[in-house]
């Protein structure tokens, strides 16, 4: 199930939950994924002011062209993967939680 609403003129916020979900996606504002197994990738072209991850076995995948300024985890054996340079605040309570840099 995928929900997405406005909070405030001007804020939006997508809301990811359940488990095994695979999307692709533009986003503005913040984005948060509840549940296991959910793979998200951000395209470029997204302005993600917070990611927020509450879960098991999640894989987001940050897109070249992608701006996203903080990435906070809750869970175990979830996988941020990004670009190189990306300047992303990241924090993370469990075990197993990555963020990868790639070239």
């Amino acid at each position: 199930m995928v929900m997405v609403g406005s909070l405030a003129a001007g804020c939006s916020h997508t809301a990811i939950t359940g488990d095994g979900s695979r999307q692709s996606q533009v986003i503005h504002g913040s984005v948060g994924i509840t549940g296991q197994d959910h793979e998200l990738t951000i395209m470029p072209g997204s302005d993600v002011s917070k990611l927020s991850v509450m879960g098991e076995d999640n894989r987001i995948l940050i897109r070249e062209g992608a701006a996203v300024r903080k990435i906070e985890i809750v869970g175990e054996d979830n996988q941020v993967i990004c670009p190189e340079d990306l300047d992303v605040e990241f924090s993370t309570v469990g075990e197993d939680n990555r963020l990868i840099r790639r070239l």
